[in-house]
């Protein structure tokens, strides 16, 4: 995106998508009776539909403990432990949002892939190969050499 455009965004309050990228950290606390809905969107994870819940609960009955929170639909107990740090429900809401730039990467070296293994060298004979044949069911093992008149396996003709 452009510079004018990414001002623009900010400038009309549309740029919240563009700074959900960058890592931002909420410091203080959230009075979640006293808290105006840009208040409780500071809290992770908060969008607006669990901020309407918020205030469609809050208007029935205030909250008297931070755990009553997940009474709300779409809110757990499990949310509710991650958010803990960050909510009250008496006292001055102190939250701000701060972005802090993100650390470097510190890790193993990468693994760089192996070089492909080199091809084997091709062997060429000058004499072809010759191998014994097989023995006959019932011949003895010396019987195994080639069959030639000339190298005693065969009887002369």
């Amino acid at each position: 995106m452009s510079r004018v455009l990414c001002i623009a965004l900010l400038a009309l309050g549309l740029g919240s998508s563009l700074a959900r990228a960058e890592k931002a950290k909420l410091e203080g606390v959230v009075n979640i009776n006293t808290a105006t809905p840009e208040e409780l969107q500071l809290i992770p994870t908060v969008g607006e539909s669990r901020v309407r819940n918020i205030l469609a609960y809050r208007r029935a009955h205030p909250f008297r403990s931070v755990d009553e929170l997940a009474r709300i639909k779409g809110i757990g107990r499990k949310t509710v432990r991650h958010w803990r740090a960050h909510l009250a429900v008496s006292g001055p809401s102190t939250a701000e949002r701060v972005v802090r730039p993100e650390l470097p990467f510190v890790g193993p070296p990468p693994i760089f892939p192996r070089p492909p293994p080199m091809p084997l060298p091709t062997v060429r004979h000058s004499a072809p190969v010759v191998f014994p044949p097989r023995l006959r069911k019932g011949e003895p093992a010396h019987s195994a050499c080639l069959r030639s008149a000339g190298n005693g396996c065969l009887p002369p003709p």
